[in-house]
């Protein structure tokens, strides 16, 4: 019997993988841009740009997710009025660390997948990268009023609730167990 070669990429196991993060970038971008329009001030948008970002970290683990999380944010940020010149380094490092620690958290920590699971995951990665990484760089880079900090928190305590609310209904989908369960084969 002949073994199949089976192409690999060594962070992503799979081409199959690649392309899931890949569509997790796109959907980030997309969801980035149609948010921008939610703007509450400078600093503060409403948006779900980092669901698509939590679900790679959940689906595909820590590396993909922080790498997902990255590209991301560079892409982000190019296709924006800024181009390249307004990548801000901490908001990368931000949007990275989100994608990691959805991964690092249902893989490592708590690892029986449910509800409880979700919320842990989804708020974790809202604190540490959106609450504390992105406000730090938005602090030093631009200067951000403290008052714009405090707003920033009550917002993503918002829509951390809303994202993981989202995530755990898209997790307990049939299709999507199945088509993660592909991707782990």
């Amino acid at each position: 019997m002949q073994k199949k070669n089976k192409l690999s990429l060594s962070v992503f196991k799979s081409v199959k993988t690649l392309c899931t993060a890949a569509f997790f970038c796109a959907l980030c971008v997309v969801i980035s841009y149609i948010c921008k329009s939610f703007t509450v001030t400078m600093s503060v948008r409403i948006t779900f740009e980092n669901l698509p970002l939590i679900l790679a970290g959940i689906i595909l683990g820590p590396i993909p997710g922080l790498l997902t999380g990255l590209c991301a944010d560079v892409v982000s940020t190019a296709a924006s009025q800024f181009g390249f010149g307004g990548i801000n380094p901490i908001l990368t490092v931000g949007s990275a660390c989100v994608g990691f620690l959805a991964g690092l958290l249902p893989r490592y920590i708590v690892r029986k997948r449910s509800a409880f699971q979700v919320f842990i995951t989804v708020y974790f990665a809202h604190i540490a990268g959106n609450m504390i990484i992105k406000t730090m760089g938005l602090y030093f880079y631009y200067s951000t009023p403290p008052a714009e900090i405090l707003i920033r928190i009550f917002v993503y305590i918002g829509i951390a609730t809303v994202e993981a609310i989202i995530i755990n209904l898209l997790l307990k989908s049939k299709g999507i167990s199945k088509a993660i369960g592909e991707l782990n084969k």
